[in-house]
């Protein structure tokens, strides 16, 4: 039924401050039409607000009606959050198959350069708002700021708040950040899963299992990813998560401070070599560029210097190839 709310109002408020008025009495003090009037008695009939009677209606107690009111409230609420329900169920399962059609459509293999970081967050976006089941996440380099990690936190619990399963594995400088290591915890207490490492090959999310994004070489200075799409390949992206997963390590719990005491001893006692530092020699043995290691660790290239300069002196090497050789010797490399 159609009826006026303005009309329903103005009706129930006259036969409440005017008891014992009849129809005819309210037709002419609101000046309503016999149309309208009607068809607002009968909504106040149906909703129980008033108890009709041809020549008197009753309206019900204030108490009466506002429970009335708000039990129809209820009802057409509960129905619309199944309505909302039951769309995005559908929209899943229509998400769901369109990400595997665009897969086969496009090749099992398919690959795709986002060459900037407007198609990267582009892209990331649209990935997060189809995530249905998993999202997988690393992130190497120097932490992002507080205010991106804000931003960051939001869309999260925005793929959380889904029901969708989160894991991510951050590098272990992020707890020595009093901000980052806030953001960790904020994570987890979300409902994400959260694990650190010293060292991380690459920055990768891979979303559902079928799509998945990987920074690569940057494209004349600017920022660059890979777009993998298809089972099979991002099978490979997702063997590797699984792998720096379990070498990763569970974030300490909020308030217990950050556990040095292992590192330290080591130190002391001219022990071997702590996970970080581990990695910090291997890639120096291999080769890698002072840029590439930092980025890897997630230092400072100052903070690097500072490492690179302690290790060699406790190896007491001379040169990088040196520094591996000599820890390799001591079997200080033979860890994973």
């Amino acid at each position: 039924m159609n009826v006026g709310t303005d009309a329903v109002h103005e009706l129930f408020r006259f036969l409440v401050t005017a008891p014992g008025s009849t129809l005819r009495d309210a037709q002419e003090h609101l000046r309503a039409e016999p149309q309208a009037l009607s068809s607002a008695m009968d909504f106040l009939a149906d909703s129980g607000l008033v108890r009709s009677n041809a020549a008197q209606p009753t309206p019900a107690s204030p108490e009466v009606a506002l429970a009335r009111v708000l039990e129809r409230e209820e009802v057409s609420l509960r129905r619309r959050l199944d309505e909302l329900h039951q769309g995005r169920v559908a929209l899943a399962a229509l998400s769901e198959n369109l990400m595997a059609i665009q897969a086969t459509h496009r090749g099992a293999f398919g690959v795709t350069l986002l060459e900037n970081e407007a198609e990267v967050v582009s892209a990331l976006e649209g990935a997060a708002a189809r995530a249905r089941k998993e999202v997988l996440s690393m992130h190497p380099g120097t932490p992002l700021s507080a205010a991106m990690l804000a931003d960051s936190m939001e869309r999260n619990q925005q793929v959380l708040e889904r029901g969708v399963v989160m894991r991510s594995i951050h590098l272990d400088c992020m707890l020595r950040i009093p901000y980052g290591r806030a953001h960790l915890m904020n994570l987890q207490e979300a409902g994400g899963e959260v694990r650190v490492a010293s060292v991380l090959p690459l920055r990768l999310i891979v979303v559902d299992g079928v799509l998945g994004f990987a920074s690569t070489l940057p494209r004349e200075g600017r920022f660059a990813a890979l777009e993998f799409k298809g089972p099979e390949l991002v099978h490979v992206l997702v063997r590797i998560f699984e792998h720096c997963w379990v070498h990763g390590a569970v974030v300490p719990p909020r308030g217990e401070p950050v556990n040095r005491a292992s590192r330290e001893g080591a130190e002391e006692a001219g022990a071997e070599l702590d996970e970080r530092e581990r990695a910090l020699v291997r890639m120096l043995a291999e080769g890698h560029k002072d840029e590439a290691i930092a980025r890897c660790l997630g230092v400072s290239s100052r903070t690097l210097r500072r490492l690179m300069t302690d290790v060699m002196e406790r190896l007491e090497a001379e040169s990088r190839f040196q520094a591996g050789a000599r820890a390799m010797a001591r079997g200080w490399l033979d860890h994973p």
